[in-house]
């Protein structure tokens, strides 16, 4: 049975992100939920932290917070689970960040899927070159009236997946930056197909 490392938002906790993430297990799954350690100055924590605005690419600096968070959870990942395949999902800054951790030489070979909600893609031409050698199948959420993460950035995410020729769930819905439970058990049934 694969792994499910779930990642928490911008100002999110490893436990504000764990019912969900508990809620989309297969039976016998594990779940390994990571905690950024950048504190957020209104509450909890960011895996990169900046002032300019979401739709602005990354610059250097925060790259840099990426790339020390990406070890940050490989290392959190091998504690808990030295072998055997992950699910790597997130939301909004969580799924950015389980693109970037998946093209880690260290898990790229154990990724088997990836759940993406309401989030972009930081490093959009590495990712589909990593999707292109291994398209492993995604899961793709997003909300018409997302006011963090734009529908311009998750299209964008989006077209990195399709273009790789993975296979793809979308899940697109009429809500905001948030997790449509209506479409949950799609993801759920998703998650049971591949971790058989």
């Amino acid at each position: 049975m694969p792994t499910l490392v779930m990642m928490h938002g911008l100002t999110g906790t490893a436990e504000l992100i764990r019912p969900l993430a508990e809620s989309l297990l297969a039976p016998n799954m594990s779940l390994i939920l990571p905690e950024a350690k950048i504190p957020h100055p209104k509450r909890g924590f960011a895996w990169w932290l900046r002032d300019a605005s979401p739709s602005m690419p990354l610059d250097e600096s925060s790259l840099n917070q990426v790339d020390q968070s990406v070890e940050l959870i490989v290392k959190i990942i091998k504690e808990y689970s030295t072998e055997g395949e992950l699910i790597l999902g997130g939301f909004s800054q969580g799924a950015a960040m389980a693109t970037e951790v998946f093209m880690h030489p260290e898990i790229y070979n154990r990724t088997i899927g990836l759940v993406l909600i309401a989030g972009k893609t930081v490093r959009p031409n590495q990712l589909n070159s990593k999707l292109l050698e291994n398209p492993i199948p995604v899961v793709w959420m997003h909300g018409d009236t997302d006011q963090i993460v734009s529908m311009n950035q998750a299209e964008e995410l989006c077209n990195v997946i399709e273009t790789a020729n993975c296979p793809i769930l979308k899940l697109r819905h009429h809500k905001g930056h948030m997790v449509n439970l209506k479409q949950k058990n799609e993801i759920i049934h998703w998650i049971d197909s591949i971790a058989k």
